[in-house]
């Protein structure tokens, strides 16, 4: 029972926060390079949480493999997801990525129902998958009128929830070694060095400029986006599937919207608001019927 609380409060705290740091990401690329703002986000919370593995000794996986493996999520979810949401940040609003991303578990849905084959949806599951892409696609278009996003940004954003199903999917199955502390911290340093490298092979070092903003969204980011948000959501991932603990999906666009609207002044139309209720409930009808709440025949 104690390890359920502790489960659903972690949980909580991923819809939240990470509702929140959208809006931090979308102040940081207004004035420095996206993907090495990124690598130092990473790098900074991975070095945070590694030396508190060390302090707290905790256990480190066994073999060299295991720390491939224990990287292997940090490389899809925070270089490949994050980054390409950070670079796409600059052309779409805070509110619309998230929203973009909330397919997130259409993508996971689609991956164990034809690649895995572990998972059966029925014909009204498959109605919902359809709706959903359908309402993404919808809100893009939508959204380019008013300069929320583009097409260019939309695709990045939509690639971004691939690789984070992708690696949600291997984080929730895979087994090695080590204590999650020390496999958070191996995932965070693995992307925060590739972040940094991508960083510098595109030329990102001439244009940076440090000010008030991004020192402050660097922080924001670091603390509650990557060691509290991203913590709450490995551990998550350890103890529930990925379709369920990939639900805090549904709640990040709802806070993401609020903020931007209210603290950046980002546009949304009737239009927008019409694919977003699309979207979302189809994301929560496929899940309930994943979860036989509902029936899907």
């Amino acid at each position: 029972m104690k390890n359920d609380k502790r489960v659903i409060f972690a949980y909580i705290t991923v819809c939240i926060l990470w509702g929140s740091t959208y809006l931090a990401m979308r102040v940081a690329v207004g004035s420095f390079p996206p993907e090495l703002f990124a690598g130092m986000r990473f790098l900074l919370a991975g070095i945070i949480v590694m030396f508190y593995a060390l302090a707290a000794k905790k256990e480190f996986p066994h073999s060299g493999k295991d720390v491939v493996k224990s990287a292997v999520p940090g490389v899809l979810m925070l270089m490949g997801s994050n980054g390409l949401v950070m670079w796409a940040e600059q052309w779409v609003h805070s509110g619309i990525t998230s929203l973009l991303l909330s397919v997130t578990p259409l993508f996971v849905a689609l991956i164990e129902v034809i690649v895995l084959r572990d998972t059966k949806i029925g014909r009204t599951g498959w109605t919902c998958l359809i709706m959903g892409f359908m309402g993404t696609a919808m809100l893009v278009v939508s959204g380019a009128g008013v300069g929320s996003v583009d097409i260019k940004g939309g695709l990045l954003v939509l690639t971004a929830a691939l690789l984070w199903s992708l690696g949600s999917i291997y984080s929730s199955r895979a087994k090695f070694s080590g204590n999650i502390a020390t496999h958070i911290a191996i995932q965070m340093l693995a992307a925060g060095i590739g972040l940094t490298i991508l960083g510098l092979i595109l030329g990102e070092a001439e244009r940076v400029r440090l000010s008030t903003n991004v020192v402050l969204a660097l922080i924001y980011l670091v603390i509650f986006g990557s060691i509290a948000g991203y913590s709450c959501n490995m551990y998550v991932l350890s103890k529930w599937p990925a379709s369920k603990a990939i639900t805090s999906a549904y709640v990040n666009p709802v806070v993401a919207v609020i903020l931007g609207v209210v603290i950046l002044n980002e546009k949304i139309n009737p239009a927008m608001v019409l694919c977003m209720i699309i979207t979302l409930g189809s994301v929560v009808l496929l899940h309930l019927i994943k979860y036989g709440m509902l029936k899907g025949k």
